[in-house]
């Protein structure tokens, strides 16, 4: 395929010519595009390469249906990030352009790879390029080896996944991986840890906060992407109903955490860092009730599912890019990290940046007609259905499931709400940096787009991916705007629909605003207080009622001048972390000290070892 090929080639010479950063990065964009175009043409025609290394050993990759989605969404987020990248890369090293591009061409290899191997190398390769540029910023030291040791996790359960394979078949290929149990759980467990699923998710709140801001898109799209293609690859090899049930429980959980967690956050990359635990807990969760549905065939529930859990990823790395693209142009501008320093962010710093905010965040908060609230329907309407499953259990797992994610979408919103609300909206009391930022408004201004268009023209994604039995028209909506959850329909919602109304509303307030009519501005209410000329409220203060009321589970503590909480989860790996100090601690002092007669002793003890094993 040509178009694979200038995206090898584009990748190559952007690392070539990285002492160039624009040139660099201008490379990276184009190498973007050129898989996106590999991604369109792979899911209509599809190709295959394989080639025989020796013994019987071979190597492949290729594009089929699910690995062309993965493409595309996943390089039109690194197209924006490279373009943005172009301006934005200039406020660090040359190092980064060339770190990008390997990263880009990895993750390429990633989803094409049809064995073992190749996939291995481009993860690690993947791994170790992401973990040097965490490094870009400085004092992110510790903050980039938490990144590595759970990197190292996941890449160590997929090797013993595809050793179990490769013992049983003698084969690399991924053909030969259908029903075996034993590499669906290794592998599953291997890949929920690139999705940040909870209790994995620990290292992402000082990781994302360090990061730049286009690494921390990085980390947040592409990256979990690949983990989300991982499961997704073992459920279409394996249907377990064991591990579709661990789907749907982690993923509910997860989106629950996450969303808890963000809505009390005050940190500016912290807060989307944990709402991507809750949309990959949601994708998480809907995979598995497609799973379920299918095992009780439920065809026309699974196919929907399916469509959602692909929606969800859509909505999640269009909305996730924008946000984290935005936020970095501010941060940079305004070099605050708190939210509460970053009022203003509209008029002050760039429409492009704050109104990048508030789309995604938007978008999050599930309003019509933006894409994410067509995944969020989605998801509703899935789960909404649990009553069709005949098994009690699983309707028990779905309802309870249900219970969660509902929790975690109004939470989510809370939490998004105080991001926007105050950063974008707020007030500005900052002085601001000028830097460059053609090509950071270009892509910022591209992404917000894209999140628009892709919720009004939804049904046209329906129809590409070729789910047209969940397309209608009823009611005076003419066919296909009409997006149906179910066959009889169960559920209904028209975002073109909805983009036709809103416009009229948008027009006729923009007629008010610009007519001679006086507008009265007064400050909003706040529970009675009179503030004084320079108070305002803060996230905090926005944040209390739910860290007070919850303060169970947030562990809220009362201080002086302050209230504090935290994610409990931490409590977990600190505990673990202390442990392993104390025991590195006592196996160097006591064990590997240096000594030279313990380890002859060691190789004489492990050979008479040998020798009983060998001998028996």
């Amino acid at each position: 395929m040509l178009t694979f090929d200038f995206a090898i080639l584009f990748f190559i010479l952007g690392m070539a010519v990285f002492f160039n950063k624009s040139l660099s990065y201008i490379f990276a964009v184009l190498g973007a595009i050129s898989c996106t175009f590999v991604g369109f043409e792979g899911y209509i025609n599809g190709f295959s390469y394989q080639i025989n290394v020796f013994n019987g050993l071979s190597l492949s990759i290729g594009v089929d249906k699910l690995s062309a989605v993965f493409l595309i969404i996943a390089y039109v987020c690194f197209s924006a990030i490279a373009l943005y990248s172009i301006d934005f890369g200039k406020l660090f090293s040359k190092t980064m352009s060339f770190l990008i591009n390997l990263t880009m061409l990895s993750m390429l290899f990633i989803f094409c790879a049809k064995d073992a191997i190749t996939f291995l190398v481009a993860f690690e390769i993947t791994n170790i390029s992401l973990f040097f540029l965490i490094l870009e910023k400085s004092n992110s030291y510790k903050q980039a080896y938490k990144f590595l040791a759970f990197s190292e996790g996941s890449s160590v359960l997929l090797m013993i996944a595809f050793a179990i394979i490769f013992a049983h078949s003698g084969t690399f290929l991924f053909q030969a991986y259908q029903n075996n149990y034993l590499f669906a759980l290794f592998a599953f467990l291997g890949f929920i840890i690139k999705m940040d699923i909870v209790p994995t998710h620990v290292w992402i709140g000082q990781t994302y906060s360090k990061a730049p801001s286009n690494i921390a898109a990085i980390l947040s799209v592409p990256l979990t992407l690949v983990g989300t293609y991982g499961v997704f690859r073992v459920f279409s090899l394996e249907k377990s109903v064991f591990l579709a049930i661990i789907a749907v429980i982690l993923g509910a959980l997860s989106a629950f955490w996450g969303a808890l967690q963000s809505a009390r956050e005050t940190q500016l990359k912290t807060l989307p860092a944990y709402s991507t635990v809750e949309n990959n807990g949601m994708i998480l969760a809907s995979l598995g009730v497609s799973m379920l549905a299918r095992y009780s065939n439920l065809n026309i529930l699974a196919d929907f599912s399916y469509l959602t859990a692909i929606f969800l990823i859509i909505s999640h790395s269009l909305s996730k890019t924008t946000m984290f693209l935005s936020i970095g142009h501010a941060k940079e501008t305004l070099q605050k990290e708190n939210i509460d320093d970053l009022g203003g962010i509209l008029k002050n710093v760039s429409k492009s940046a704050g109104f990048g905010m508030l789309i995604s965040g938007l978008s999050f908060s599930a309003v019509p007609p933006l894409i994410g609230f067509v995944s969020e329907w989605m998801l509703l309407e899935s789960l909404f259905q649990s009553y069709k499953f005949q098994d009690n259990f699983f309707k028990l797992i779905v309802t309870f499931a249900g219970i969660l994610i509902a929790l975690a979408i109004g939470l989510s919103s809370f939490g998004i709400k105080k991001l926007v609300g105050f950063s974008s909206l707020g007030k500005s009391i900052q002085t601001t940096k000028k830097i460059p930022d053609f090509t950071i408004k270009l892509a910022e201004n591209l992404m917000s787009a894209l999140v628009i268009l892709s919720g009004i023209f939804s049904f046209l994604i329906v129809f590409y991916l070729g789910y047209n039995n969940f397309l209608d028209g009823i009611l005076g909506v003419p066919k296909p705007a009409l997006m149906v959850s179910s066959r009889p329909i169960f559920g209904v919602v028209s975002p073109f629909m909805f983009a036709i109304v809103f416009g009229f509303l948008l027009f006729f307030t923009l007629l008010l605003k610009f007519s001679n009519k006086k507008i009265k501005t007064v400050t909003p209410w706040v529970g009675g207080l009179k503030l004084k000329e320079n108070e305002m409220y803060n996230t905090r203060g926005y944040s209390f009622i739910v860290e007070y009321v919850l303060r169970g589970i947030y562990r809220t503590k009362e201080k002086d001048t302050y209230v504090e909480s935290y994610d409990v989860s931490n409590l977990i790996y600190q505990g673990l972390e202390i442990l392993f100090k104390k025991l590195s601690c006592f196996l160097s002092k006591y064990i590997m000290n240096g000594n030279l007669n313990y380890y002859i002793a060691y190789i004489i003890a492990m050979f008479i070892i040998a020798l009983f094993i060998f001998k028996l």
